[in-house]
């Protein structure tokens, strides 16, 4: 049995709308997109070509936490960048576009910069995993410490045993 909407709660908006009215909006924004595509071949091809590292990270990632093409993608976009603002304020035309992705050095960035952000993703979780545990380490002397001053001040009557549930005595 489904359970009905209560009162005081209302329902996100995507299941308010009217199905014929969601397709008609995803299809006016692909119309859109098709539009500009003409304005913007130039930039859709470098882009293409110099985020393609990105794009594998994307597909390849399995999982619940998908955070490689985002660390891939962040530093791919960064070496692309350059390329694109000059694309963008400078030679917005075809033909500069495939004069870039031809050569080697926009290539070589770009994936340069993808290169290093597979590094960082790859690289990341033992150092914070070290640098966890040198925390917790240095936690638990401190922990210990103040422990030991306080039954040098109170005495052992302070001290809580934990008992082992395994034990059956209870001593």
């Amino acid at each position: 049995m489904a359970k009905t909407p209560t009162k005081g709660r209302s329902a996100p908006v995507a299941q308010m709308q009217p199905v014929k009215q969601r397709t008609a909006n995803r299809l006016l924004i692909l119309l859109t997109m098709i539009a500009f595509i003409p304005f913007s071949l130039p930039t859709l091809l470098v882009m293409f070509c110099g985020l393609l590292p990105t794009l594998v990270a994307a597909l390849l990632e399995r999982g619940d936490n998908r955070y490689a093409w985002i660390c891939v993608g962040g530093l791919n976009f960064s070496g692309l960048a350059p390329w694109l603002f000059t694309l963008w304020f400078g030679h917005h035309e075809l033909s500069y576009a495939i004069q870039e992705i031809t050569g080697l050095t926009m290539l070589l960035t770009s994936f340069g910069a993808a290169a290093l952000g597979w590094l960082l993703y790859l690289a990341m979780p033992p150092v914070v995993t070290t640098v966890l545990s040198a925390t917790s380490q240095r936690r638990a002397i401190v922990l210990a410490a103040q422990q030991r001053k306080l039954v040098e001040q109170w005495g052992e009557e302070v001290v809580v045993r934990i008992e082992d549930p395994a034990r059956e005595d209870g001593s």
